[in-house]
C-alpha cells in the first residue's frame, strides 16, 4: 500500500523546481499554458479595433507569456529529475534548434520507477 503524504499544490506543480513529475502531468501543464496563450491571442484578434481592449488583452498575453516561460522551466526541471538528470539541462528547451527535440524527449522518455536523488516518489515535492 502506498504511503500517504500531503497532496502537492498547483503552485508546486507550476512554479517549484523541487521533486519529480511524470510524463502526463508535464504534457498536461504544457497544454494548459498553450490554451491560456491561445485564448488571450484570440481575444486580441477579436478586439483589434478597440484600443483599450486590445491593450488589456496584449498585457494579459505578455503576463501569461512570462508566467508560462517560468513555469515551463520549472516543469522541465522536475521532469528531468524524474528521468534522473540534473535540472540545468532544462535550458536546452530555450535553444531554438534543440527545443522540439528536447520537448518530445521529455514527453516520451519514461521516468525512474524507483526513488532517486531528486525525490522518493513521482508527482510530489522532494522530501515527501
Amino acid at each position: 500500500m502506498a504511503k500517504e503524504g500531503r497532496q502537492p499544490s498547483m503552485m508546486w506543480l507550476f512554479f517549484s523546481p523541487s521533486g519529480r513529475i511524470g510524463r502526463l502531468p508535464f504534457l498536461l501543464a504544457w497544454l494548459f499554458w498553450f490554451a491560456v496563450g491561445s485564448i488571450f491571442l484570440v481575444q486580441m484578434m477579436k478586439n483589434e479595433v478597440d484600443d483599450a481592449a486590445l491593450a488589456l488583452w496584449t498585457l494579459a498575453l505578455i503576463v501569461s507569456g512570462v508566467l508560462s516561460t517560468l513555469s515551463i522551466a520549472m516543469l522541465a526541471i522536475k521532469r528531468l529529475h524524474d528521468i534522473g538528470y540534473p535540472g540545468p539541462l532544462a535550458l536546452c528547451l530555450f535553444i531554438p534548434v534543440l527545443s522540439p527535440i528536447v520537448f518530445i524527449g521529455l514527453c516520451l522518455w519514461p521516468g525512474a520507477n524507483r526513488a532517486n536523488e531528486y525525490g522518493s516518489r513521482r508527482d510530489a515535492p522532494a522530501g515527501d
